[in-house]
């Protein structure tokens, strides 16, 4: 193989790999959704507007970018529907929503719970404990992911405080974050120093607890 061919194949392979991670980024994504309140006739209104969060265009039903999209209707999948808005859902999105199936379907394999009424502000993060100690500060003892891509780190820990959660949902949260599937949350990284070093850490404006699983 000359280094012509072998370039040419390289960025074929980059490229399919690029767009095979983009189609399934497609198919299950994280959003932000809020109530439809305007008064005009179902289904082209009363049904929820949802974003992806992280994104500055969700790809809507229609397969056209928007700031966000406009679906006719959530299926729940036997999950209790959030009573306000803020909540995280994952979901696949499907045409549907009208004979045409412009309008779309969100349908929900996830529910997280904000902890408090805080607007969230910052990235939102996947974030668990890793279970690691160390002698000396910083120590990364947590890995966060940036939730709808790939992209990962060893951070020194998070703080919740400014997220004005109660007490309960701290412990529950500190507790979640040792399991493999986390919390999620919104923030920033902030510089921490110490004896070993400088690394970051997450300072979270808003957190997140999985709801129950569907029911049977």
């Amino acid at each position: 193989m000359n280094s012509f061919t072998f370039v040419v194949a390289s960025l074929l392979t980059a490229v399919l790999g690029s767009l095979a991670f983009s189609q399934s980024a497609s198919t299950s994504a994280l959003y932000t959704f809020r109530r439809d309140l305007r008064r005009c006739a179902s289904p082209r209104c009363g049904g929820y507007f949802i974003k992806a969060v992280n994104q500055s265009r969700t790809r809507c039903a229609d397969n056209r970018y928007q700031s966000e999209c406009y679906v006719a209707n959530v299926e729940w999948g036997g999950q209790a529907e959030p009573e306000n808005d803020r909540a995280l859902l994952r979901g696949t999105l499907s045409p549907g929503g009208n004979r045409w199936g412009r309008l779309g379907v969100l349908h929900v394999s996830e529910v997280w719970e904000a902890a408090s009424a805080n607007q969230p502000s910052g990235i939102f993060f996947r974030v668990r404990d890793r279970g690691i100690r160390c002698i000396a500060a910083p120590c990364p003892t947590h890995h966060e992911v940036r939730l709808n891509s790939t992209t990962s780190r060893n951070v020194a820990g998070v703080d919740l405080a400014a997220a004005g959660a109660p007490d309960s949902a701290l412990s529950e949260a500190n507790a979640a974050m040792t399991a493999p599937e986390g919390i999620l949350l919104s923030g920033s990284r902030a510089p921490v120093t110490g004896p070993a070093g400088r690394s970051q850490m997450l300072k979270a404006t808003q957190f997140y607890l999985r709801t129950g699983r569907p029911r049977q």
